[in-house]
């Protein structure tokens, strides 16, 4: 069977390029959006559902607030996924944790600002992460996207090849918060899920949370001068915002990310 590698860049994933050697992957510009659903009353106290929608702009403006770094929210600030770097952060933490793909943020302010990193206690800390098996064709030890665990993200995948191009279909969890020490939801180095980081209160105070789990959808090209990738997440999960007169608000997550990006092939 033929060796295929496919890279994706993503919200956060971002698309695939096929190669039969190592290459460095197209950089790719992530956008999300989605509705968030949440718990309220009306002027009978009856409960009712109402709806907020998700928006580039607002994921923007958290990870603002969480970082602590306002340029953030900077004209034309971009959020950018890098499937295939080693996270050297995690490897070289206490965690001494073994995936790829790193997010970073990039405007003129900050250059190329990575959404991870390692503390003054060389403790691993992110605020935004992409877990898959999706680039496990060969050892999914080596080539996991973040912090996956077998019994909380689904494993398989199926590709189709064509002479220049192909695609990937799998499954992936994107997972955005403000609490930085909350980057394990699928509980890779412990006995069991932590998925109810995105909706939990107890201990560390999340200000907010957003899950998406579902399908992810890679393209990708590469004919030897130019190489194009592209992906697409869809699904959903559990939420939670921080109100200062509500509290913490339990939130319903129905949401996409995509990622795409173009340039030179590296063969």
């Amino acid at each position: 069977m033929k060796q295929t590698k496919i890279l994706m860049c993503a919200l956060a994933v971002g698309a695939a390029t096929f190669a039969t050697s190592t290459v460095q992957a197209v950089p790719c510009v992530v956008t999300i959006s989605g509705t968030a659903s949440y718990q309220d009353y009306n002027k009978n106290d009856d409960a009712v559902i109402k709806k907020h929608s998700i928006s580039q702009k607002m994921v923007m403006q958290l990870l603002a607030i969480a970082t602590g770094e306002p340029s953030i929210t900077n004209k034309p600030t971009k959020l950018l996924y890098d499937p295939d770097v080693l996270n050297e952060a995690a490897l070289d933490s206490s965690e001494d944790f073994y995936s790829y793909g790193v997010f970073y943020v990039t405007n003129s302010a900050l250059g190329l600002y990575p959404l991870q990193g390692i503390d003054i206690n060389g403790d691993y800390w992110s605020y935004i992460e992409m877990d898959s098996y999706i680039l496990d064709h060969n050892s999914w030890l080596e080539e996991r996207l973040g912090f996956s665990y077998p019994y909380v993200t689904e494993y398989n995948s199926v590709t189709t090849e064509g002479k220049n191009s192909g695609s990937i279909i799998g499954n992936a969890i994107l997972y955005i918060h403000s609490n930085r020490n909350y980057y394990d939801i699928t509980g890779a180095n412990s006995n069991q899920s932590s998925l109810y980081y995105a909706n939990n209160w107890d201990g560390y105070l999340q200000s907010y949370a957003l899950v998406i789990r579902g399908l992810i959808t890679a393209n990708g090209s590469d004919n030897g001068t130019k190489m194009t990738e592209s992906f697409s997440l869809q699904g959903s999960g559990d939420g939670l915002w921080y109100d200062s007169d509500l509290g913490h608000v339990p939130l319903v997550i129905s949401g996409k990310a995509k990622a795409s990006g173009k340039g030179p092939s590296f063969d």
